[in-house]
């Protein structure tokens, strides 16, 4: 594969690159981040660090932290698998909101200072299984202190303005925080696509142009309330609001080989009465140092209207066809979780939890057709309006061992059981039982070097709105609601070596391999059993695509995550390298041959550069990325997604204008192409099925220009 030669050279390069740059490097110091007391396998960052990079807020000064990577937590069942790598003054938030959108909201003149904390460190702090993590500890206040950040953002994106504004006003005394934020958003967006429709034979015969353009109006509140009553005692709160607006438009024209106009398609989509609530917190009692209980809740609730009309007309205006589709969603999720803490000697934590949780979707769609101009005519639609509720309860066990200074061990087992029921269209009740065991071992051979082996088993996260049909009018695709499917489980088996470069550097190389369960893909399913069907079960009438799970899978590859500052050749130069290559097989459903898991992209590499200029209070740079080809395959089509020549964004900012930083930004400037290469098969891809022709697809939204301004005060 090229991604994997691409990526072997690049690694190698980068090696070497590192090696010489670490030779040019200081040797790190004791403390050489910071004044805080050392603490073993703790790096302290103070805001003097991060000066140069003039941040505003807390997401600013975690972002340039040497070698790590916000990491919001993989999409899992449980909220405690959920959790990601920052900490805010050690405890992560009880919401499922990305950790950038509060670190968004503290002002960095209230950091006191950023701790990266490896995980030979574990047991003083959660590190849940990661190398290290990030903990922002905030600056204590003995008498009230008021604080705010603001930014605005004006953007010429998808050839359309889009414009955002909001700010976070917070207060805080010596046993009380209170963060309020709001933020008003309206966004545009436009993209551009050129089709060819080619016969059996490669010959086009047709072409269309067609534009998709949305906008969304937004409100976003939010509130943030963390109470200290007792030195014993610790609640926090967290509660958002966003209401929004969502309409998006799509038009096409299609020709003949000799580009008369054959149809017009317009395709009108709307999002009406769109709300998103969400109310959580926890409270922690520490009995004593050795001994504490933490109750957690989540719960969020969002509800949409979406209503959708799509028509195609001759070229003489009389509408040859039409598709009304209506429907209401609600959607849900509360989260009760406990965990007790107990270090019963230095060398061991153990955390204990136990935790429920209630989900669910209702849905209500409806589908009316029109045919040559007449009148609409309800369809039935299999699995349209349908509920789906998941009752889910687990416990776990954790025991974290400090082997040594050298070596950490965590030691954990889940066990989960739950029951999703499904009533309406289609009606069904099922079981499911998961352990989920898992090993992290951390190793430290020298002061600089950190090795750490991993293995778990996880499950994933369920989309429930899979349970329920989906049409896309436009791309003339039907995927049926399939109440059997269930969530793919896998083994994960990674090592990692990490190793500092002077103070503000890192390189991290990663090998994996996971072996997954019940792949989650389309497949092929027949949800109306007449005598026709049964006569003629692979009919396009009788079997239709779904998502559902077609067996096991194997997935494997590796990263290089590599931050190199370039003061020995570049003053106040610093430049990020990640890259990754993977390989993935499976059992296609349909053909039975060897392919690849759906919508895995072959390899991706991001190369970004940063210059600060503190005398000039300015700094620059960009970013260069690239991603390989990604695949995908439906009961009728195989499809193959590939984009251009890299993406290329440049920016430039400057702390000129006292109390606010402005930066300029021109992203995706070569205007990357995204390619979409559909293959298609009469009746289907299922013996009998033969190619009938193809469809390409090219698009490109142009380049996008921000301009941002932000403040503290």
């Amino acid at each position: 594969m090229i991604g994997w030669r691409t990526g072997t050279a690049l690694a190698v390069s980068v090696i070497a690159l590192a090696q010489a740059a670490h030779a040019q490097q200081p040797e790190p110091q004791a403390q050489s981040a910071g004044a805080a007391p050392e603490r073993k396998n703790v790096k302290t960052y103070e805001p003097a660090f991060f000066a140069r990079y003039n941040p505003v807020t807390a997401f600013d000064m975690v972002r340039q932290l040497p070698g790590f990577a916000i990491d919001h937590g993989d999409s899992l069942r449980g909220f405690g698998a959920t959790a990601g790598n920052v900490l805010i003054d050690g405890q992560r938030p009880s919401t499922k909101n990305p950790i950038t959108d509060e670190l968004s909201r503290i002002a960095a003149r209230d950091v006191a200072r950023i701790e990266l904390i490896g995980a030979a460190a574990a047991g003083d702090i959660d590190v849940r299984g990661y190398t290290e993590l990030a903990n922002v500890v905030l600056k204590p206040a003995t008498q009230t202190q008021v604080s705010s950040t603001w930014r605005g953002d004006l953007a010429w994106q998808g050839q359309r303005l889009s414009e955002r504004l909001g700010g976070t006003r917070s207060w805080k005394t010596d046993d009380l925080t209170v963060r309020l934020n709001a933020q008003l958003t309206s966004q545009g967006y436009r993209e551009e696509t050129d089709i060819a429709v080619r016969s059996v034979a490669g010959a086009i015969t047709s072409t269309r142009d067609e534009f998709s353009q949305q906008n969304l109006g937004e409100l976003l509140l939010n509130g943030t309330v963390n109470w200290t009553p007792t030195p014993r005692d610790s609640v926090n709160l967290t509660g958002r609001l966003t209401p929004r607006l969502f309409q998006r438009d799509i038009g096409s024209t299609a020709r003949n080989p000799a580009g008369a106009p054959t149809e017009f398609v317009a395709d009108d989509y709307t999002e009406k009465d769109i709300l998103h609530a969400e109310l959580g917190g926890d409270w922690e009692r520490r009995f004593s140092p050795t001994n504490s209980v933490k109750v957690i809740l989540v719960n969020r609730a969002v509800s949409w209207r979406p209503q959708e009309l799509f028509e195609a007309f001759a070229p003489d205006g009389v509408r040859l066809r039409a598709r009304e589709i209506n429907t209401e969603s609600k959607t849900g999720e509360h989260v009760a979780r406990g965990v007790w803490t107990l270090k019963p000697n230095d060398r061991h934590t153990v955390e204990i939890g136990l935790e429920g949780a209630f989900n669910y979707l209702d849905q209500h769609r409806t589908l009316a057709v029109s045919s040559n101009g007449g009148p609409f005519v309800p369809q039935v639609l299999p699995v349209a309006s349908t509920r789906v509720e998941e009752v889910r309860a687990e416990t776990s066990i954790n025991d974290t061992w400090r082997i040594d200074p050298k070596l950490t061990l965590e030691l954990g087992f889940t066990y989960e059981a739950s029951k999703i029921t499904q009533t309406g269209d289609a009606n069904q009740e099922r079981e499911f039982t998961y352990p989920k065991p898992r090993l992290v071992a951390t190793w430290l051979p020298t002061k600089e070097d950190q090795f750490r082996l991993s293995v778990e088993r996880t499950v994933a996260q369920l989309n429930f709105s899979e349970f329920a049909s989906v049409i896309v009018p436009v791309q003339n695709q039907l995927t049926i609601g399939n109440p059997n499917l269930q969530p793919a489980q896998t083994w994960e088996t990674e090592l990692q070596w990490k190793r500092p470069i002077g103070q503000r550097g890192s390189i991290a190389i990663k090998a994996y391999y996971h072996r997954i369960d019940d792949v989650q893909d389309f497949i092929p399913i027949r949800p109306v059993p007449s005598a026709f069907c049964m006569a003629n079960p692979n009919d396009s009438t009788c079997v239709f695509t779904a998502a559902g799970n077609i067996g096991d899978g194997e997935r494997w590859g590796g990263r290089i995550d590599l931050t190199l500052p370039l003061d020995g050749f570049i003053k106040g130069g610093m430049l990020k390298i990640t890259a990754g290559g993977r390989d993935t097989k499976v059992i296609d459903p349909i053909s039975g041959e060897e392919r690849h898991i759906a919508n895995e992209f072959s390899y991706d590499w991001n190369i970004d550069f940063r210059q600060d200029l503190p005398d000039l209070k300015i700094a620059w740079g960009g970013d260069y990325s690239d991603l390989g080809d990604g695949e995908a395959f439906r009961l009728d089509e195989e499809q193959t997604r590939s984009f251009g020549p890299g993406d290329l964004d440049l920016f430039i900012e400057t702390t000129r204008f006292k109390g606010m930083t402005v930066r300029l930004a021109a992203d995706n400037v070569g205007d990357q192409p995204d390619r979409l290469d559909r293959r298609f098969f009469a009746p289907n891809r299922l013996p009998g099925g033969v190619f009938s022709g193809s469809e390409f697809r090219g698009s490109t939204d142009g380049p996008n220009y921000t301009i941002t301004v932000s403040g503290a005060f």
